[in-house]
C-alpha cells in the first residue's frame, strides 16, 4: 500500500518548522508576493497569487524536482510509513509556501498519490517587514 504524503505549508516568521521525512521545501529564495502591496494581504487561496508565485523563474523546476524526491523517497522498497510528511516554507506562510504547497499536491494527485495538504500558517497576520 502506498502512502499518503501529507504536505505542510509554513511561514518560519511565525513558528520553527515541524518534523519532516524529507528535508523542507525553502521557498524563501524566490520573488516575494508580499513586497506588492495589492498581494500583500492576500494569499494563495488566491488564484493570482499562486500564478504569481508560480511565474518566478526557477518555480516551476523546483517545485518539479520536490515531486520526484517525494516520489522516489515514498516508493522505496524500505518505506512502510504510512505517511509521510514533506513541508514547504516561507517567511509568513501566506504566498509561496501554501502555491508550492498547493503545485506539490496537484502533481502528486495527478500521478495518484493519496494527499493532506494543510497550510499551518496561511490565516496568520501578515508579517510586517
Amino acid at each position: 500500500m502506498r502512502p499518503t504524503i501529507r504536505i505542510i505549508t509554513i511561514g518560519l516568521g511565525h513558528a520553527d518548522a515541524p518534523h519532516t521525512d524529507l528535508p523542507v521545501i525553502d521557498m524563501r529564495p524566490y520573488r516575494d508576493p508580499h513586497i506588492d502591496p495589492s498581494m500583500r494581504e492576500r494569499t494563495a487561496l488566491d488564484q493570482d497569487v499562486v500564478d504569481h508565485v508560480l511565474a518566478t523563474p526557477g518555480v516551476r523546476e523546483r517545485l518539479d524536482l520536490a515531486v520526484a524526491d517525494i516520489v522516489a523517497y515514498a516508493s522505496g522498497p524500505g518505506n512502510r510509513q504510512p505517511v509521510i510528511t514533506v513541508a514547504t516554507a516561507c517567511v509568513g506562510g501566506r504566498h509561496r509556501a501554501p502555491a508550492a504547497g498547493i503545485r506539490i499536491a496537484a502533481l502528486l494527485l495527478n500521478k495518484g498519490w493519496d494527499v493532506d495538504l494543510h497550510h499551518r500558517d496561511l490565516q496568520q497576520p501578515v508579517i510586517q517587514r
